[in-house]
């Protein structure tokens, strides 16, 4: 008889020491041995681990265009009085006293790093708030100042960039380009205009390279996606057309990029410039009525700042006006009225027709006061040209708050407030007409308006606020805008806002 060993106490050892195994991998073993899914595994790109400068790409919980694009830059404590004063002239709107100040400041050559990065930060932003009222052949010479002072500043290098490409200035060559890029390497903006200067140079193979570089935040942007595809286009046309590039082509002042003395591009490359591009004048966003003599001149001036605003604007709030906005020009008044506070431009919004009235004698003596008047009324011709489909009736508050947020161009009796520590006025005051309220609480009331938006943005997003708009626009109550999108009533919303504005909120409106 053949003799057979008994393995079955080994096999029950055995399926004993796999049960233990697979019971320690799946409830014993420590997390921090388990490797994490992938979408949790640094990334070894370096794309990835660097945070973009100016355009982040989108997530399903904060898109795109929800991340705030600023183009200034906040200089923090002044290192000293005269700074500190210059800083409150350029937010209170002041830019001609500011400028005058700063010009006088900078001669004296301050080599403090601390101070010449606060100057550059003033020059920046001042150089953003007079591009609104004088195009970049304006801002550029305080943008200029701005990189002279720190010329690490990423930003003030972005917005040099853009005021140079507008511009057409050949300052902006593939050297400069380079360094802005260095300094914002995650921005495409600088990767396509380089893409197109190679391009003129009949170097194809480090323009793609450009462009590849460009693409993965370019798609975030319609204007930028829609460059980069012309670029692309192209290439793809210099490859069927012209394979052996021209030697003799200039790397600084190509034919696309011709020198601010030369004339100006045709309308049919518009397709190729970046965002806030100026629009040609046959343009059809703005149509002119005479209240007066006509005045052709002043109106292409008025026209200019008004498309800035239209370029600007409307893709913030992420509403473009479907029909062109009427333009009232009465060129037999004068200009004048309180320079402060945003209520004697609302007094010049026709409400009932939706159109912009501007009196125009003087007006432009004061490019800064005029630039704030006209881009606050575009704000309500825009808001207007929404709800006249619907039966809305828009809270005051909300509106007065996005237009001074939207243009973000300050007002100085709003500012004084704010430095008197004046209480705000109970958005309940707020909600309806502002006609009862006494004349010192006017701007107050705007800032209290100012200030409750920037609370709503500030918790709840420009998306989020986006969405209630829309709902109101319907001719839906706040307090059901709010329940739909904020899922909270307007009355806690309100007890929300002034307990972290607490002991500033008065219950009054006077």
């Amino acid at each position: 008889m053949e003799y057979r060993r008994d393995i079955s106490s080994a096999l029950k050892l055995l399926a004993l020491g796999l049960a233990l195994f697979v019971g320690y991998q799946g409830w014993l073993k420590p997390t921090y041995l388990t490797p994490g899914p992938a979408s949790r595994q640094p990334s070894e790109t370096p794309q990835a681990q660097s945070t973009p400068s100016f355009a982040l790409p989108g997530t399903q919980e904060y898109p795109p265009w929800d991340v705030p694009q600023t183009r200034l830059i906040d200089p923090g404590q002044a290192p000293t009085d005269m700074l500190g004063f210059i800083r409150d002239e350029v937010e209170k709107g002041n830019y001609k006293e500011a400028e005058h100040r700063l010009v006088a400041i900078s001669r004296k050559r301050l080599d403090k790093p601390q101070a010449k990065r606060y100057i550059a930060a003033l020059w920046n932003n001042l150089g953003v708030q007079q591009e609104k009222f004088g195009g970049s052949a304006l801002s550029v010479k305080a943008f200029k100042k701005a990189v002279a002072s720190d010329p690490n500043n990423p930003l003030a290098s972005m917005n040099l960039t853009q005021a140079y490409w507008e511009l057409r200035d050949p300052a902006m060559t593939p050297q400069f380009l380079n360094r802005v890029i260095r300094l914002n390497p995650n921005d495409p903006f600088p990767h396509l205009a380089l893409a197109e200067l190679l391009l003129e140079k009949g170097d194809k193979t480090s323009a793609m390279a450009h462009l590849n570089l460009a693409h993965p935040q370019a798609q975030y942007d319609p204007h930028l996606q829609s460059y980069r595809n012309k670029l692309v286009a192209k290439v793809d046309a210099d490859i069927a057309t012209r394979p052996v590039p021209d030697p003799r082509q200039s790397l600084t002042t190509p034919p696309s990029m011709p020198s601010a003395n030369q004339p100006a591009p045709s309308t049919s490359t518009q397709g190729e410039q970046p965002p806030r591009q100026f629009v040609p004048p046959d343009t059809a966003h703005f149509v002119v009525q005479f209240d007066g003599p006509d005045d052709q001149a002043t109106w292409v001036r008025i026209r200019a700042m008004l498309e800035y605003a239209y370029e600007e604007i409307p893709p913030k709030f992420g509403q473009v006006p479907a029909e062109p906005i009427k333009v009232v020009l009465h060129t037999g008044q004068k200009f004048s009225g309180p320079a402060g506070a945003p209520h004697w431009a609302d007094a010049l919004f026709d409400h009932t027709s939706g159109s912009i009235n501007l009196p125009t004698q003087g007006a432009l003596d004061d490019l800064a006061l005029f630039s704030r008047v006209a881009r606050h009324q575009f704000v309500h011709a825009l808001f207007h040209e929404q709800a006249k489909h619907g039966s809305a009736s828009l809270p005051r508050w909300l509106v007065e708050g996005l237009a001074i947020h939207l243009t973000e161009d300050p007002w100085p009796e709003m500012e004084d407030s704010r430095q008197k520590g004046l209480p705000l006025i109970s958005l309940t005051s707020l909600h309806g007409s502002w006609a009862q309220l006494p004349s010192t609480s006017v701007s107050t009331a705007y800032l209290s308006a100012s200030v409750a938006t920037q609370h709503l943005l500030d918790r709840y997003s420009m998306s989020t606020v986006r969405q209630l708009m829309k709902v109101l626009m319907t001719g839906q109550s706040l307090e059901t805008a709010m329940q739909q999108k904020m899922s909270m009533s307007y009355e806690q919303f309100q007890l929300q806002w002034a307990q972290s504005h607490k002991p500033y909120v008065s219950e009054r409106g006077s």
